[in-house]
């Protein structure tokens, strides 16, 4: 009778132990699974458009995500003081930027108010960049901020940490 409950407890383990396994390997797979922009809806399909909009340095993409309205400007590398700015002055804002540095990295890594339909919604990327004249390389934080402008998510404010 022992030496069954001993089967009987090695069996179950190994059987546990192999259940665990099983789920521990749908996790990874799940974290590892890339979502297609198709899938992705409302604020976070726009944050994604400027994610890669920004490591690519398309300033026309960019500024296609833009408010009609004016748009807060304050980037750190900026040649020029922020400010509001219409969507073609921040197309070329985001050109000039986009010559003088060389992007390294964009990527957000924190959103808020993602769930409130009625709110503005702002995620926070890390970025870091060097400059073409000096060579140096910065670091700072970007604040995007987006409103709904009719049934439709917009950038509303790109500033940036000094």
């Amino acid at each position: 009778m022992s030496s069954f409950r001993i089967s009987l407890r090695s069996v179950l383990f190994l059987a546990a132990f192999l259940l665990a396994g099983v789920s521990l390997s749908a996790q990874e797979i799940r974290r590892s699974t890339v979502v297609p922009d198709e899938e992705i809806t409302g604020p976070l399909l726009i944050f994604r458009s400027v994610e890669r909009a920004w490591r690519a340095g398309n300033a026309q993409a960019l500024s296609a995500l833009a408010s009609d309205s004016r748009v807060r400007v304050e980037l750190r590398g900026l040649e020029r003081s922020g400010g509001y700015f219409t969507r073609p002055q921040i197309f070329y804002i985001f050109k000039n930027l986009f010559t003088s540095t060389k992007q390294i990295n964009f990527a957000f890594v924190k959103y808020h108010n993602l769930d409130k339909e009625d709110s503005r919604v702002y995620g926070i990327a890390q970025r870091s960049y060097k400059t073409k004249r000096g060579g140096g390389l910065y670091k700072d934080m970007v604040y995007v901020t987006l409103v709904k402008e009719g049934a439709q998510w917009v950038v509303a404010e790109i500033t940036s940490t000094w």
